[in-house]
């Protein structure tokens, strides 16, 4: 069964370079148009969380992504957000803005990575195929990904 992605954009970047719009207009991921309207228990990927994402991860109630500026992120995950908010292991951008870059991924990429690491892996690739440079992210980090699946526990991914 297919994990729910909810996006909430931030509408700080491009618009025309914006991953997560056109996530939602592929219908691959749920727009949420308010931060209150985030289930307590949804995975929330927060890059500023000292709590790192594991496969043993309960998606069920599905995985948010807060598409903002990476010059805005320390600003906008001060706000109060409900859910469990964490932040996915050092992975390589592949996006043309950040690519090579350790940790700066763009909103697809994030969501393509916490479904490989819960197992969802056609998922994975289905949404990163909305992109020609989408599938060379899993080029670059399969050893990553299989690693800190293999890995299963937070101490493990560290």
């Amino acid at each position: 069964m297919p994990v729910r992605i909810y996006v909430h954009e931030m509408h700080q970047d491009d618009p025309k370079k914006c991953t997560s719009a056109k996530m939602c207009r592929m219908r691959l991921a749920t727009p949420i148009y308010r931060l209150a309207s985030i289930h307590p228990k949804m995975v929330v990927l927060d890059p500023t969380s000292t709590k790192v994402f594991t496969p043993k991860e309960d998606v069920s109630y599905g995985i948010v992504v807060i598409d903002c500026s990476w010059q805005k992120a320390d600003e906008v995950f001060l706000h109060k957000i409900k859910g469990k908010r964490v932040r996915l292991p050092l992975l390589i951008a592949a996006n043309p803005v950040h690519y090579g870059h350790i940790g700066v991924l763009s909103s697809l990429e994030a969501a393509a990575a916490a479904l490989y690491l819960v197992s969802q892996k056609e998922q994975a690739e289905e949404m990163l195929n909305i992109y020609k440079w989408g599938p060379n992210f899993l080029v670059l980090n399969k050893d990553l990904l299989d690693a800190y699946l293999e890995a299963g526990c937070e101490e493990g991914i560290l």
